[in-house]
């Protein structure tokens, strides 16, 4: 296909050309576990996939930092949910990379995983809440 072969409406609607989803429709598309949180921490939205990994759903505005039962480090100690890459992401208001982490779930079963907390902030730039994609690792 030639460039010259696209034709576009330029009498279209302004509103199709703006179109943006809210970040809920966006999200449940996913299927990778991700949450989010109010920039003090509070759960406000999970992912489905995010319930699985944790095998559990919190209660949103009722848990802090991660939906996770229990966090450890990768040598096995207990990782506080308030010292979580979560926490330290909205504490310290910058991402957290390259820290990997168990997490248990109300069965006892354990699972590795690498999280990207990401603060999330408006065009201000003031912090208003973060986003965490949770990765399983082998």
């Amino acid at each position: 296909m030639h460039r010259d072969d696209v034709r576009y409406d330029f009498d279209a609607p302004e509103a199709d050309w703006n179109f943006e989803p809210p970040p809920s429709a966006v999200f449940r598309q996913l299927s990778s576990a991700l949450y989010v949180t109010d920039a003090e921490g509070w759960l406000t939205y999970y992912t489905e996939a995010a319930a699985e990994l944790w095998g559990r759903r919190p209660v949103l505005g009722e848990e802090r930092w991660c939906g996770s039962w229990r966090i450890y480090r990768t040598d096995g100690t207990p990782l506080p949910h308030a010292r979580c890459p979560m926490a330290i992401a909205l504490t310290e208001n910058r991402p957290v990379r390259g820290v990997e982490a168990l997490l248990e779930r109300p069965d006892g079963a354990r699972t590795r995983f690498l999280p990207h907390p990401t603060p999330l902030r408006d065009q201000a730039g003031t912090l208003v809440g973060g986003m965490n994609l949770l990765l399983p690792r082998p």
